[in-house]
């Protein structure tokens, strides 16, 4: 459908509001976005907020992953699953479960959150790393990096293996890999593989709070060089048990930061995804 018949639909439904009126709305979501999305798009939830719902016909097509910025709703995206983190229960005044992804298409990679009846997918297994997935009508938030994150929630859709996607528009994570000597300053977001070379037993350490954390380190090798690893808490107590000297590991969606002595380092959290491999390579 094209920007045009989109405004023309709007019109039809509520005459009393003019053309004008609906460009002005279209100019200040541009500006809030960037530039970055769609007119079509834009045009599709300025419909959507006068109740006026427009048929989606091709509009998954067109938005891809860099697109993306927090805070827009009804958003169908397409993607490769590259990581699937383990599902976790909630407690408070509505207690629950939810699950994240990483997903990534020719251009960015994105962190899905699943919340409540979404999460049985990966319990059961239906959901899995390398597959092409759909999700439909899912909103996104800022995420602790300050990128947006896709939530999926109640009257959210996933398709798995949609039919007529071309599987080269979808690559594994190893795309957006990097090499160690490309570690040349802090950043968020860095997916990388090498070998454990020298390993430190994890330790105990007391937070401002009086609680209790945990802190392994490691160092990493591939051929181009090698970096210290640190990993954090509830991932350093899963790590310990599996990591060895010589293991190949690939890790999505970690970080490169500095430390004391302006040395840079990779750091390991729950929100990185880590594969213990038989190849280096992605």
């Amino acid at each position: 459908m094209t920007d045009e018949e989109i405004i023309q639909q709007i019109l039809s439904k509520h005459p009393e509001v003019s053309r004008n009126q609906i460009l002005e709305n279209l100019k200040t979501e541009k500006s809030k976005t960037d530039g970055l999305i769609a007119d079509e798009t834009l045009l599709r939830l300025i419909a959507a907020r006068y109740g006026v719902e427009i048929p989606r016909d091709r509009v998954y097509h067109k938005l891809s992953i860099g697109h993306l910025v927090p805070g827009l709703n009804d958003v169908t995206i397409t993607g490769r699953v590259v990581a699937v983190y383990p599902p976790r229960t909630f407690e408070g005044e509505r207690s629950g479960k939810f699950a994240s992804l990483m997903i990534a298409d020719k251009d960015a990679t994105l962190r899905v959150i699943l919340w409540n009846d979404k999460v049985e997918l990966i319990e059961a297994g239906e959901l899995k790393a390398g597959q092409i997935v759909r999700f439909f009508h899912g909103y996104t938030r800022e995420d602790h990096n300050g990128k947006a994150g896709l939530h999926l929630g109640n009257r959210s859709q996933i398709e798995i293996e949609p039919k007529n996607i071309k599987a080269s528009e979808y690559p594994s994570i190893g795309k957006f890999a990097i090499k160690i000597n490309q570690i040349t300053k802090a950043y968020k977001n860095i997916h990388l593989s090498g070998t454990v070379t020298e390993l430190f037993p994890a330790s105990k350490f007391t937070r401002s709070d009086l609680s209790i954390g945990t802190v392994m380190r490691f160092t990493l090798t591939d051929e181009t060089g090698e970096i210290p690893v640190v990993v954090w808490n509830e991932k350093a107590e899963e790590l310990e048990k599996s990591v060895k000297i010589n293991a190949n590991l690939k890790l999505v969606n970690a970080k490169a930061k500095e430390n004391a002595s302006g040395e840079l380092e990779v750091h390991v959290s729950s929100y990185t995804y880590v594969v213990i491999s038989e190849r280096l390579d992605f």
